[in-house]
């Protein structure tokens, strides 16, 4: 995911936030959002989930979502 975000200015602008699953399993923040497994990536915008990847690594699914979260609303 650095690689793509280091190959687009614009993905630069979505703050990224990684929680370690083997620390984190058990905490609210897990539980909350619903992650159910390591390799989950959860794209937000404005507080709002607008979608998540679960053991996914295309890069076209993706930049898919960053680009989501930088489209203008």
């Amino acid at each position: 995911m650095r690689a793509l975000v280091s190959g687009n200015a614009a993905y630069k602008k979505v703050r990224l936030i990684n929680v370690d699953w083997d620390t984190y399993r058990s905490s609210a923040v897990v539980s909350e959002l619903k992650i159910p497994r390591r390799s989950t990536l959860v794209m937000f915008r404005g507080g709002n989930e607008l979608e998540r990847i679960i053991a996914g690594t295309s890069k076209s699914k993706i930049s898919q979502l960053f680009e989501a979260a930088i489209a203008p609303e």
